[in-house]
């Protein structure tokens, strides 16, 4: 096969007539990866949590902390793993596994010099894909069928966690297995009802959890979606943008600097493309891709692009060969089946990690206490009488085990993180993982880019300045550009002093109509205007609009506003080109292309170091240049090398200017070794610094003449930098030297709000770096005009503020190696406008910063950005003018490329993590209280005040309402203006812990026990369960086998009523009525406390004397004496000595098994009583827990509050009161006195969270200001 050469080919090309598409995937991170490990050691007390609760249950305990990173890191963002972030965090990891598996696959896929798909021709290969005609592409339908047969482009990766797998994964902790074996306990002692309900609950629960896992993980999706990379491909003989994973094989894919490879592709069309493939290899040089392999021994053939490896420079074209998982990436993910996710721990997994180690201590030894001490003292529950001792205690365990762990917390903080990444994607910041949006949090230090980022990113042109000489004198003028209106076309060229009110409010209107201003009064470049300034003017804007050639400036038809189409640095000069009449802009007829055909095998394009660009193009007449006259001697130029470029890169370049005679510019060849040079570059250099002391960014714009011979040279060359080389030395090889035209401003205004921006970080204590190219006036012009030099004291002015980044290397030289750290540290320690900066740069100072306890956030656009967005804390991509390589390195994409929208986020993040610590206070602090009045209610012998369902109900249902609104609460009003939290800082800080959790764990705990006693006195009349059991009588009988069991016969409580007509206590009982030979009941039998109540005290209630009329007093009627006898007080009771079948058996006179006597109902009803309490307190806990703030001033802030509370009120009410759901929950219903009883007590915790626990921070906080 021949290689074909044309000026107008595109590089090398392996057959004449083909095309190529090509479809960037966005790889999740493609570039060097340049990762820092970051490696922290656990704490003691976790380790030790851990290792007892695994030796004691076979699993942590500390479950609810790791299942937070657990479902978020791991479900969440590992199904949303594809299979370059398996590789990269594989190789990350361990490097030799990765290594292995290439090995392997290489075996089964070479993709190396003797595959058939580097070593065939590429006519044969592309024919078992359909493809006919390179150029044309793959037609509609058979790029339908390829898919069909082929497949999406879809990397997997790791497959998505299945709904079913989920759902049972819910199951797997230490609180929903404890409640299982509750259940499984309770059915098998016969308490068919509340096992079957406990099964019921945990399967909500899971069922929930599931929902809000998927939703999560959906959302994510569907951020991934929003900057989705896109691949140019050629279809239908079209340029066409498609999704990635819509690339088939078969597809002619076009790549581009910038570029992630789509899918293994086989070229068949090079210029100069150079791809970084350190996501298979590991080396971070970039590979030159040619269209032959040559290494013979290279596992990946230099002739092939892979998917999801980067293109670092040039271009090329291609034919996809392989997709999805049948790429090379593919192939060694599915060799990495058991990598995980790198170790790298966020401050949010560390702090509940380290929570998870104490709750799990506190919940073992707690746990363990109580049941031995439930065991040595006979626990029974009053409220389930004759129930198992057994279950009793189990449900007891159950009752610790809920309280101790708050198993909502990893579902809220996944609902919390998600749903904060999905409000954060309305405000332009799509967060690509999941981490990031807490870490946002903790970040001390923006380091930005300034354009597009700080600045608007829409340059406009104002100034010209031309140089020339004029006999023996050197001269220079200054021109400006009127109107600047954006990319709005329309304008002219004039000499300062002629732009006068009215001249601009004309050329305003003529712009704002549309309407031409070339018959502009003292417009320069006007028509019929042919004067030197003019020549040399146009000759200038040409060269620029040349240069510019891959952008142009067209009209959207639905806004009817002028847009910029490619590169936003040229678009300027492309509209200023058109206000001189130059290009296709305005005038559709114009030939400029045409006339000046470009030589794109030649072009030397720009890149971040060399900062300046070549084309090279063919004259329209030769030894002219417009109407600049290039003649020397004998030479004839046939071509002109255009140049624009950084003026500090060009300054020791430029030798020539333009001579103006009369009405004429002509080169100055005669100045060449004249002396006069040295005159020229001195204004040159005035008025670059000038220009970017008015923050404008200057590009100085030449020629090189060439003739046929050196347009020979420049193709003999090897690459871009060997013949932007040749033409920089033209004066040394035979060939021009650079030939200055001028130099153009161009205003890049700081965006709007950008100032007020970082003022706001100031007050929360957050440093902002500015970053650039640009040279150092321009640089600390545009500082000092957003405010970067007044932030801190530390800091350094405009002049001491502003480093070029040169200067981090030895010697000055951008070339050498970099000072050692502690002279790094001390620069960017006070700098804050790093200047002539370069990628390599900006990892340089990420990496200082962090050495200085810095959290850094680190914006970049580029591929050559990848390295610092990895290396920073949080990488921050653009979404509009980054590339697919720097949003997969990123953690977070800005949609508008905005810096406000950092501060937005950081702010986002802030409210975020705030709002995690308040629900995580929330939970624990209500949880902890649980603990506190559980075991108290041990220690002091009286009833619990809640029951293991209850305590279920309280943590899932109405604890959930609350913590949900929690998690969505706005921005405190102070949430930026407090500093950066540190990254070592605990979710649960000395604050939270002295002045939030603890004090409302005691108000709480003690309001509760209050309330468990107060009811227990209003309802039976004791408060010890040593009474509580006195109050039944009951009989000892044998079985056949001499085992004895317990009857009641009787049961005498208190309780007070109030009452329509009636205040005070009264007595109930119950006893056996001879007469319905059964136990009745008796509520409000005497009025008083009878302490000694016999069947003819005056005053008993009619029914329950009546059963014992007729009968004497002791007497048992005759056809029952053998059953019955009386007690010491006259009630019935089976007669000593008879023998029952079991324990089942019920003998006449006493209640049935499992009888729900008047003990049991009203210690139920005490109990409901404090369950009621424990219900408002943990409400109510919800609207302090919201700010350090008095709740009434916050109280209406979020209605999403009241909405949960009215919700977790409404259902703890329902509870109570609706049959068999009340039974179910060992609920009653209540009086109403009691119901506000309950409440009451509930909010005197409220009074004293907010009138000792808040006032006692105030004087702290204010005290350590």
């Amino acid at each position: 096969m021949e290689q074909t050469h044309s000026d107008a080919a595109d590089g090398e090309k392996l057959v004449s007539g083909v095309s190529i598409e090509m479809q960037p995937i966005g790889a999740e991170n493609n570039a060097h990866p340049n990762v820092v490990e970051r490696a922290g050691s656990s704490k003691i007390i976790e380790s030790i949590a851990t290792a007892i609760s695994k030796s004691m249950i076979g699993t942590s305990i500390t479950n609810f902390a790791d299942g937070v990173e657990g479902e978020i890191a791991k479900k969440l963002s590992y199904g949303l793993m594809t299979a370059d972030s398996v590789i990269e965090l594989a190789r990350m990891k361990d490097e030799s596994v990765v290594e292995r598996a290439t090995e392997q696959v290489q075996q089964s896929h070479p993709s190396g010099f003797r595959s058939k798909f580097s070593s065939a021709p590429v006519e044969e290969i592309v024919e078992q894909f359909g493809l006919h005609d390179l150029s044309f592409g793959l037609s509609t339908v058979q790029s339908n069928l390829n898919r069909d047969f082929y497949g999406k482009n879809i990397l997997e990766g790791s497959k998505k966690i299945p709904l079913w797998y989920l759902y049972i994964s819910q199951f797997f902790n230490f609180v929903v297995i404890m409640l299982l074996v509750a259940a499984v306990v309770s059915i098998a002692l016969g308490n068919i009802v509340e096992g079957v309900f406990i099964v019921i609950i945990t399967n909500v629960n899971a069922a929930m959890a599931t929902y809000m896992e998927k939703s999560a993980a959906n959302a994510l999706e569907k951020l991934a979606e929003i900057s989705s990379p896109t691949t140019t491909v050629v279809r239908d003989g079209q340029e066409m943008t498609i999704d990635s994973k819509d690339v088939v094989p078969g597809d002619v894919v076009i790549l581009k600097m910038g570029d992630t490879v789509p899918a293994d592709m086989r070229l068949f069309e090079v210029n100069e493309i150079r791809v970084n493939e350190a996501l298979l290899t590991g080396e971070p040089e970039a590979v030159k891709k040619d269209l032959v392999a040559k290494d013979i021994n290279s596992p990946f053939a230099t002739n092939l692009c892979f998917a999801s490896t980067s293109v670092v420079s040039g271009s090329a074209r291609g034919v996809v060969i392989s997709i999805g998982m049948e790429t090379q990436v593919g192939h060694i993910a599915k060799q990495l089946k058991k990598a995980t996710q790198g170790n790298d721990m966020t401050p949010l997994q560390s702090s509940l990690n380290s929570l998870g180690g104490i709750i799990g201590l506190i919940s073992i030894a707690v746990l363990v206490s109580i049941i031995i001490v439930a065991i040595v003292t006979k626990y029974e529950d009053p409220t389930r009488p004759d129930t198992n001792r057994i279950l009793s205690i189990v449900l007891l365990a159950v009752g610790f085990a809920v309280s101790s762990i708050p198993e909502g917390l990893p579902m809220v903080v996944t609902i919390s993180l998600s749903i904060g990444a999905s409000d954060m994607a309305k405000r332009n910041a799509n967060i690509r993982k999941l981490p990031a949006v807490e870490t946002l949090g903790c970040c001390s230090v923006i380091c930005s880019d300034k354009t597009g980022t700080l600045t608007e990113g829409k340059m406009t042109t104002t100034t010209l300045v031309v140089f020339h000489s004029v006999g023996d004198k050197w001269a220079s003028e200054e021109l400006s550009f009127y109107p600047t209106m954006g990319f709005n076309p329309h304008g002219g060229l004039f000499q300062n002093e002629h732009l006068t009110e009215q001249v601009k409010a004309d050329l305003l209107q003529c712009a704002n109509e549309e309407r031409s201003c070339e018959t502009a009064e003292f417009n320069v470049c006007g028509k019929d205007v042919n004067t030197a300034t003019s020549q040399q003017v146009k000759a200038c804007m040409l060269a620029a609009y040349l240069n510019s050639n891959g952008t142009r400036i067209e009209k959207d038809e639905a806004s009817s506003r002028w847009k910029a189409v490619g590169n936003m640095t040229e678009s300027p000069l492309i509209v200023a080109a058109a206000k001189c009449g130059i290009g296709s802009t305005v005038n559709p007829n114009d030939t400029t292309y045409e006339d000046h055909p470009v030589l794109p095998k030649l072009e030397v394009p720009f890149n971040s170091s060399r900062k300046m660009m070549c084309t090279v193009h063919k004259l329209k007449r030769n030894n002219f240049f417009g109407d600049i006259d290039l003649s020397r001697g004998t030479d004839v130029f046939t071509h002109v090398a255009t140049l624009k470029g950084a003026p500090d890169m060009l300054f020791d370049t430029c030798r020539l200017t333009v001579k103006r005679d009369a009405d004429s510019c002509k080169v100055d060849w005669e100045s060449l070794g004249s002396g006069k040079i040295n005159a020229q570059m001195a204004s040159v250099h005035a008025a670059n610094s000038e220009l970017s002391s008015r923050a404008l960014r200057v590009l100085l714009v030449g020629v090189f003449p060439l003739t046929d011979n050196d347009v020979e040279s420049l193709r003999q060359c090897q690459d871009s930098d060997e013949r932007l080389k040749w033409l920089l030395d033209g004066g040394n090889n035979g060939g021009s030297p650079l030939v200055l035209l001028g130099c153009v401003g161009s205003l890049d205004p700081p965006r709007f709000g950008v100032k007020s921006a970082i003022e706001t970080c100031v007050k929360a204590g957050v440093r902002v770096v500015m970053i650039t190219g640009d040279q150092k006036r321009t640089a600390a012009a545009i500082g000092k005009e957003i405010g970067l030099f007044n932030q801190f004291e530390h800091l350094g002015d405009e002049e001491t503020g502003v480093l070029e980044c040169s200067n981090l290397h030895i010697s000055n030289d951008h070339s050498a190696g970099y000072l050692p750290d502690e002279a790094i540290d001390a620069h960017t320690a006070r700098v804050s406008v790093f200047c002539r900066a370069q990628p390599e740069d900006k990892v340089a100072i990420v990496e200082s910063l962090k050495r200085q306890g810095y959290l850094t956030a680190m914006t970049g656009d580029g591929v050559n950005d990848a390295p610092a967005l990895k290396t920073a804390d949080i990488g921050v991509a653009m979404g509009i003018n980054g590339t697919d390589v720097a949003k997969g390195a990123s953690d977070m994409v800005l949609l508008d490329d905005n810096f406000c929208t950092i501060v937005s986020a950081i702010e986002s993040g802030r409210t975020i993590y705030a709002n995690i610590q308040k629900f995580v206070s929330f939970l624990l602090g209500t949880n902890i209280g649980e603990i506190i009045y559980l075991t108290a209610s041990i220690i002091i012998r009286t009833l619990p005040p809640v029951e293991a369902m209850q305590i279920l109900f309280l943590n899932i249902v109405t604890d959930g309402c609350p913590a949900v609104a929690l998690s969505r609460e706005p921005s405190d009003a102070d949430v930026m203006t407090k500093k950066p939290r540190p990254r070592s800082q605990p979710i649960m800080t000395r604050d939270w812990w002295l002045f939030g959790n603890l004090p409302h764990t005691i108000f709480e705990a003690a309001m509760v026990i209050c309330s468990i006693l107060v009811g227990l006195y209003v309802c039976t009349g004791v408060i010890f369960m040593s009474d509580i059991h006195k109050q039944c009588s009951s009989v000892t009988l044998k079985d056949a086998s001499g085992n004895s069991h317990n009857f009641m016969y009787f049961c005498k409580s208190y309780e007070y009523r109030v009452e329509r007509g009636y205040v005070g206590w009264v007595t109930n009982i119950n006893y056996f009525d001879v007469v319905h030979g059964e136990i009745k009941t008796a509520l409000g039998a005497i009025e008083g406390k009878q302490e000694i109540l016999r069947p003819d005290t005056e005053g008993l209630w009619k029914e329950v004397a009546s059963s014992f009329k007729n009968i004497g007093t002791g007497d048992v009627p005759e056809e029952h004496k053998d059953k019955l006898e009386r007690d010491e007080h006259g009630w019935f009771r089976p007669k000593s000595g008879i023998t029952v079948k079991g324990r089942e058996d019920t003998p006449f006179g006493a209640a049935p098994h499992g009888y729900f006597d008047i003990t049991a109902r009203k210690s139920t009803q005490a109990r409901t009583i404090s369950f009621i309490t424990a219900v408002w307190c943990e409400m109510l806990r919800a609207y302090t827990v919201r700010s350090w703030d008095y709740f009434y001033r916050v109280f209406n802030r979020s209605p999403v509050m009241h909405i949960a509370c009215g919700a977790s009120a409404t259902v703890t009410f329902v509870a109570t009161v609706v049959p068999r759901f009340n039974t179910i929950m060992h609920l009653v219903s209540l009086p109403w006195w009691q119901y506000l009883l309950a409440v009451g007590f509930a909010m005197v915790t409220l009074v004293l969270d907010e009138c000792v626990a808040k006032v006692l921070y105030r004087r702290c906080a204010k005290h350590e200001i």
